[in-house]
């Protein structure tokens, strides 16, 4: 075997070592999103009084109330009123003041 064939075939062994890895942290990162997925699932979502939110939120539309524009400070954009729930330190208001926000502006913060 000559020292090229050799220097070759070193080379492309260490040319799939990176893209194995890639692979292998993409497929971690799939099994972890998987994971968390089932976690989120298997939890029931009680966000309270969902008919009272919607009634506060009626009522003030209603009484042209603009919304609280800011979101809770854990708040994290892509959620809905729904992801408020998983949050330890959810508060009925927080969800209240979401669900209007949507109501008001047909989006979430």
């Amino acid at each position: 075997m000559s020292k090229l064939n050799l220097a070759l075939i070193v080379a492309l062994a260490g040319a799939a070592g990176p893209a194995a890895a890639a692979a292998d942290e993409d497929q971690q990162r799939a099994d972890m999103q998987r994971a968390l997925n089932a976690q989120v699932m298997s939890q029931p979502f009680d966000p309270g009084d969902m008919a009272k939110a919607n009634a506060y939120a009626a009522e003030a539309k209603k009484a042209n109330t603009p919304p609280v524009m800011q979101p809770p400070a854990y708040w994290v954009p892509g959620w809905t009123c729904a992801s408020l729930s998983g949050y330890q330190y959810y508060q009925y208001n927080d969800y209240r003041n979401c669900v209007y926000y949507h109501y008001y502006y047909h989006r979430y913060w």
